[in-house]
This record gives structure tokens, sequence and C-alpha cells, in this order.
């Protein structure tokens, strides 16, 4: 548990990190008697604003607003009209590449069953195009298939007949 600089809205106590089951997150130092949570942002370990487009701020069904929430599968939008309103969208983490398999699409991080972060294409199911490490944007000189990241500051082909 590490303390923070933060304050509880709640109790005025101190906020401490914590683990849980779908990562980090931010309680108050007066549990059990003050039960005050806070999400973390996973990309900075801070709390934060995951940045949405205006149009997905406000509930199609009920125009009531989303919220962000954190699930097992990531961050994602849900109404807060819950449970009158179970309208729910997924919050895309683009990394800025397009993909190379359709070239329509981008990729995308994602998160499996197990918890283990992949990168994707956007276009799935009609692009079954994935990886398992973050993809560089670059291509590979000599087969001209995207380059991924491979330790700190190298990066090696994708394709693993090419050496």
């Amino acid at each position: 548990m590490t303390d923070t600089n933060q304050m509880c809205e709640k109790c005025g106590k101190p906020l401490a990190v914590k683990e849980g089951k779908f990562g980090e997150f931010l309680a108050c130092t007066g549990y059990p008697e003050c039960t005050n949570t806070q999400q973390m942002n996973p990309a900075d370990k801070s709390p934060g604003e995951i940045e949405i487009p205006a149009e997905d701020k406000t509930c199609e069904k009920c125009s009531k607003p989303m919220a962000i929430k954190n699930g097992k599968f990531g961050p994602f939008l849900a109404c807060t009209g819950y449970p009158d309103c179970h309208n729910i969208k997924n919050i895309e983490q683009k990394t800025g590449v397009k993909c190379p398999e359709c070239g329509k699409g981008d990729i995308i991080v994602k998160r499996s069953r197990q918890g283990k972060i992949f990168y994707a294409c956007n276009q799935y199911p009609q692009c079954k195009f994935a990886l398992w490490s973050k993809p560089t944007g670059k291509n590979c000189e000599k087969c001209k298939s995207l380059m991924i990241a491979s330790g700190q500051d190298s990066s090696i082909c994708s394709n693993k007949e090419c050496k």
C-alpha cells in the first residue's frame, strides 16, 4: 500500500494505492469507516481522464451522460442511467499504426481473457491480424512486414520466416 498526496473527498483522510482484481486503484485509508475508492489511469499510474470523442459522452439510448468504468478487458464507457439503461461502449486505445493485413483498420490495444495485453486490428472479425508485442509503425527492410518492439530500444520483424 502506497500513500499518495491526495485526500479523500468524503472523510478527508489520505488516499492510498491498492491492488485489486482489475489492477491498481486509489482507496481511502479510513477503511472500513470510509469506503471511498477512485480508479487510476493504467498508462501513468495516476488518476486521470481518458480522452473520449464528444459524440460518445452522452448515451444514445437515454441521453444521460456516459461514465468511464474499468472492467476485466480494460476501460469502457457505461451509461450513468444504470440499472434503467444498460448501454456500454468500448474505448479503443489506438497505437497509431495502420493494419498491414486489411489496410483499413488501426492496430489497437486489447486484453485477452487471461488478462494479457495484445495488439489487434479494430476491424475484427473481418480482419484477424493480431500481435503479442507492440508494433513500432515501421516496416522490415527485407520482407516489408510490420516491426514490433523487442526489449528497451530494439525492434524485430513480426514475420517469423524473416531473419
